[in-house]
């Protein structure tokens, strides 16, 4: 007698089932020994179990009717076993006549046996019968060709996470001609092992009203795994087959698909459903899995950095569209070495190959093909999983406009912001919009308080940099030994304290915006000297370093000194005034500027009265003949100041003269000038007439000089203003052998001049 084929199998726990149908004999013969099962085969009443010590499935070959002899030694070999498979192949026949009975019941409208049926299956040929299924005839309902190709696309993602799993579970039941299929919610299958499997048609849709009671239907209907045996199906074509099915869930607990066997009924067996049980957990794992990796990586495609994963060897396993672009990659470099595509800086280098983490490191990443290098901040921390680095690439310029963020100012303002109608405000604003929207360097002149800076802001953003950063830099407020640093910025350990990271300055940070460079008078020489170069290669070099850092800045910068003035003095460098001095733009102080005074009192007045909380409403008519009547000597800011002031002490709805404070009601109480004029006037009006000469302005005024030098400080007043050549060695006002100014004018303007003077000495009871 020939033994049978046997080969080892260790995957399911599938016992002994036959195949005996379609005018065919064929069987298939599994054995099992289970560490729970020492009973002989003759004692396991059909369960297919040897009574060896085997440890894994044994499994004959195909058994067909020209092999009767391998028949004939199973029998002989084991006969228990041959006679449990006889009687469960009876008890199988016996299930499908009893549950057969109850169909034909069912349909000719009689009463159903409910412990014969299972109540899903009740459930289901009721809603058959609601929708009018045919038993006799299954009504097919497939998509087109566009339309199936739009589904597999639509659930690519659920196809990729259960192909392998479907194709490992069909090389086990393949022998025993079923079949495994997956269908959406929806019902469409979208793939069927065999490929030409007539039962599960790839495009054909599993719905109930379609094709009846089925695995695939009806598992979507109840929403949970089931089996469907023989005449349990509604229609008549499908009772040869058992249907088991079971629904497949995402992370959040939804149905998004089903995964199904059918198998002709003789070669069922009930380790099919924990067989699809565990597939449909291992399908769902996938998608989980799946899902989860897809998230990483949107979040690393959406990261504002270029992230690299590297492997114990240095080999990138991972790297992001962000790093590929900052590092000029065309192709994904995966499983090559990092140090084929970039050379580190020797800060760096030592630290990746002791796999050492760092962060924030300011450095430069060379490319290996040596022409193109990287500015970036790098980071790198240990994957302790893998033994690799997580590499991060942040550039320069974000990083920069960032920081800006911290330490610089925001430009919050634009020209819409600048109050007032006076004419030589709206002269200004027009020469500032002309000049906007070039990149010329742009000197503003005016005195503390005028608002510099919010011109400043309103050049920026009406600039094509107004999304880039705007740096603002009090040159008069840094220390002077830190100056340099903080404007151009230092290498590590290039002096005591300094940073390991290094430290870039307020130019490289504004790299791409604009710098306002306020008090820019008071920058000391040595630092001009550097500011110079910057303007002229717009470079930088760190303090301590060698490299040179091209920035592509506007520079605005503002002073309420006399430049020209410095610069004779040897205070300020000629070249440097020139290099700054290509748009002066001069902004009025708000003594000129007399009309806007109450516009610009009552716009503070509402913005500090919502702070304060009280009703203020108006300005009454004595103190806004007040505030007009004041010198302002801190111009705008001084006025907000007063305003800040005043809504904090009202009591009523308006603000009164007894609001202000006395530097600004004292003139108003002891009246003004009858002509108008008052004393600022009167001391502008000699300063101008005599051309900024101090002796000719002191004879007309008839003041002693140290009366007229503390009134001059008291209303602002710089006698340089009124010269119109620069001043002589004597600092009074040019050279004492030009001709005498008031030669040019006048009988009436001679007259005008004497009559102040002696209206000055009368209000100061004599000079």
């Amino acid at each position: 007698m020939n033994m049978p084929d046997i080969r080892i199998l260790d995957i399911l726990d599938i016992v002994f089932f036959p195949f005996c149908g379609r005018g065919r004999k064929e069987g298939r013969i599994f054995f099992w020994r289970g560490k729970h099962m020492r009973k002989n085969a003759d004692d396991a009443a059909g369960c297919g179990l040897t009574s060896g010590t085997g440890k894994h499935f044994l499994e004959t070959r195909p058994i067909l009717d020209k092999s009767v002899h391998n028949v004939q030694y199973v029998q002989n070999r084991y006969p228990g076993l041959w006679e449990g498979t006889m009687q469960h192949g009876a008890a199988m026949r016996e299930r499908k006549e009893r549950i057969f009975a109850e169909w034909k019941k069912f349909q000719n409208g009689g009463e159903v046996d409910l412990s014969v049926i299972r109540d899903f299956v009740y459930r289901s040929w009721l809603r058959c019968r609601e929708l009018g299924v045919d038993p006799f005839r299954v009504r097919c309902r497939e998509l087109s060709p566009a339309e199936l190709a739009g589904e597999m696309e639509r659930h690519a993602f659920l196809l990729e996470s259960s192909k392998s799993i479907m194709d490992q579970v069909y090389s086990l039941i393949s022998d025993s001609h079923s079949t495994i299929s997956l269908a959406t919610r929806e019902g469409v299958i979208l793939r069927s092992l065999p490929a030409d499997s007539a039962v599960s048609a790839r495009g054909r849709i599993s719905r109930e009203e379609y094709i009846g009671t089925v695995g695939l239907a009806t598992c979507l209907e109840e929403k949970k795994q089931l089996e469907i045996f023989a005449a349990e199906h509604y229609c008549t074509e499908n009772h040869d087959f058992v249907c088991s099915a079971a629904p497949i869930h995402d992370r959040s607990g939804e149905v998004v698909g089903v995964l199904g066997i059918t198998s002709p009924c003789e070669t069922f067996h009930p380790h099919t459903g924990g067989m699809l049980g565990a597939a449909v957990y291992a399908v769902m794992e996938q998608l989980g899995l799946r899902e989860l990796l897809g998230e990483q990586k949107a979040l690393l495609e959406l990261m504002d950095e270029g992230v690299i994963t590297l492997d114990a060897g240095g080999a990138i396993r991972l790297i992001n569209a962000k790093a590929m672009r900052m590092l000029h990659l065309r192709d994904t470099p995966a499983g090559v070495n990092i140090a084929a595509v970039i050379r580190f800086s020797r800060a760096v280098a030592p630290l990746l190959e002791a796999g050492k983490a760092f962060h924030d490191v300011d450095t430069t990443l060379m490319l290996e093909d040596g022409a193109r290098s990287v500015p970036c901040v790098l980071s790198a921390a240990v994957n302790h999983s893998t033994g690799g680095m997580i590499l991060t690439l942040r550039e320069t310029g974000r990083m920069r406009e960032f920081a800006t963020r911290l330490v610089g100012a925001k430009a919050a303002f634009s020209f819409s912001d600048i109050m007032g109608t006076s004419p030589r405000l709206l002269e200004a604003l027009r020469k500032a919009r002309k000049i906007a929207e070039s990149d010329t360097t742009v000197l503003l002149l005016g005195e503390s308080g005028t608002g510099k800076e919010l011109f400043a802001q309103s050049l920026h953003n009406a600039s094509p940099r107004r999304r880039k950063p705007f740096v603002v830099v009090n040159c008069g407020a840094l220390p002077r030994e830190l100056i340099q640093s903080e404007l151009f910025g230092y290498t590590e350990g290039s002096f005591t304290g300094a940073s390991r990271q290094g430290k870039p300055g307020k130019f490289e940070l504004a790299d791409g915006g604009t710098i306002f460079l306020d008090e820019i008078g008071e920058m000391p020489l040595d630092v001009q000297v550097n500011l110079l170069r910057l303007l002229q290669n717009r470079e930088v070099v760190r303090i301590g370093g060698q490299r040179v850092r091209r920035v592509d800045i506007r520079i605005i910068a503002a002073t309420n000194r006399d430049l020209r003035r410095a610069v004779q003095s040897r205070t300020f460098r000629e070249d440097l005034y020139y290099r700054l001095n290509v748009f002066p733009l001069r902004i009025p102080p708000l003594r000129e500027r007399r009309g806007d005074i109450a516009l610009l009192a009552r716009h503070f007045m509402r913005k500090f009265a919502r702070q304060a909380g009280n009703a203020l409403k108006d300005i009454s008519e004595e103190a806004l003949r007040a505030l007009e009547g004041y010198i302002w000597p801190g111009n705008i800011r001084e006025l907000e100041n007063v305003m800040e002031r005043a809504a904090y002490m009202a009591g009523g709805e308006q603000v009164t003269l007894e609001d202000l404070p006395e530097s600004v009601t004292e003139g108003a109480r002891g009246g003004s000038d009858a002509e108008g004029g008052g004393e600022e006037a009167v001391l502008r009006e000699a300063l101008r007439a005599s051309r900024g000469h101090v002796k000719h302005a002191l004879g007309m005024l008839g003041m002693s000089r140290s009366t007229f030098y503390y009134k001059c400080r008291r209303y602002g007043i710089r006698t340089g203003d009124f010269r119109c050549s620069p001043a002589g060695p004597d600092g009074e006002g040019g050279n004492p052998g030009r001709e005498n100014p008031l030669a040019g004018l006048n009988a009436e303007e001679l007259q005008a001049l004497a009559d102040l003077a002696r209206r000055m000495c009368r209000k100061n009871g004599g000079c």
